[in-house]
């Protein structure tokens, strides 16, 4: 896959603190990237230095492997980092016919389309102060659609909505991921949430990039199992192994395992272990989170 834009030991320190220390990041095309942190970690001092709203102090920024001038991106960027500069007594189609001609891109026919693609094509005159929390979200986001970027850089654009405008907020990044085939660059600490549509992760704690990984990857590391309990544990892992032939069993503790990919077999094996007559304290089935996958990289650090 084409490597979009990467950066290689870039920081910003401010006094004696780094915002961002030696971050190596790599999104590629067509990437839904989550940027994963707790608030402060970083991830909003990212996205301004790679959309050249502040300087570096240091590292590099790569474009398709080509260094990166401050302000001369060499890929067009759309950014909504921090509030969004809407224009509160014009409606949303003379929000984006304006930037739209600030940029010399008057384009009628793709302003229609953008309202279309933000479900906002139907809101009129209705102007963007009397909007809700979520459509103000969805007009800043066709705002940074304008200039057909290559990349869109979003900065906890779902924070304080409902479940059903965090829905939509999803649903629609999904589509413009696909259908106008816009890589993605999302940052937030509902993990949750990104677990359902990213592709791509980086998880970034005290300014520095812990570990970048893929979806597939988060799921074979946090495969669903079965947890269980017993002071017989010895003899519930040879029944396991030898008898009923799991081979992908992992020890918690002298009284508890983990056994993975095994969760339709829920009842069975249940069933089998008392048969055996042997005692369970605790039989459940576990899933994994990326929230629990985020603790375990950071020591337990909740967001």
């Amino acid at each position: 896959m084409t490597q979009l834009l990467s950066t290689k030991g870039l920081s910003k320190k401010y006094g004696n603190r780094f915002a961002l220390k030696d971050a190596d990041v790599h999104i590629h095309q067509g990437d839904i990237y989550g940027l994963i942190g707790r608030n402060g970690a970083g991830k909003t001092t990212l996205l301004k230095l790679i959309n050249s709203q502040i300087t570096k102090t240091s590292g590099e920024i790569y474009n398709r492997d080509k260094l990166m001038q401050f302000g001369k991106p060499g890929i067009k960027i759309g950014a909504l980092v921090e509030s969004p500069g809407l224009y509160p007594d014009c409606s949303a189609y003379e929000n984006l016919i304006y930037k739209s001609m600030a940029l010399g891109k008057n384009k009628k026919s793709y302003i229609l389309d953008l309202l279309r693609v933000v479900e906002l094509g139907d809101t009129g005159k209705k102007k963007a102060k009397q909007f809700s929390l979520g459509m103000k979200q969805r007009l800043s986001i066709a705002l940074a659609l304008v200039d057909e970027p290559d990349l869109l850089m979003l900065d906890e654009p779902i924070n304080g909505m409902d479940p059903q405008g965090i829905k939509d907020i999803r649903e629609m990044l999904v589509r413009i991921n696909k259908d106008m085939g816009t890589t993605i660059l999302i940052s937030s600490h509902i993990l949750d949430e990104l677990s359902k549509f990213a592709t791509r992760y980086g998880i970034i704690k005290d300014g520095m990039v812990m570990r970048e990984f893929t979806r597939e990857q988060l799921n074979e590391e946090n495969r669903s199992g079965i947890e269980i309990q017993s002071p017989d544990i010895e003899k519930v892992e040879h029944i396991l192994r030898e008898e009923m032939k799991f081979q992908d069993i992992s020890r918690i503790d002298d009284t508890t395992l983990m056994l993975k990919d095994a969760v339709e077999q829920y009842a069975q094996i249940s069933r089998f272990l008392f048969d055996q007559g042997i005692y369970v304290s605790q039989f459940s089935v576990r899933h994994e989170s990326l929230e629990n996958y985020f603790m375990s990289m950071t020591g337990g650090s909740k967001l």
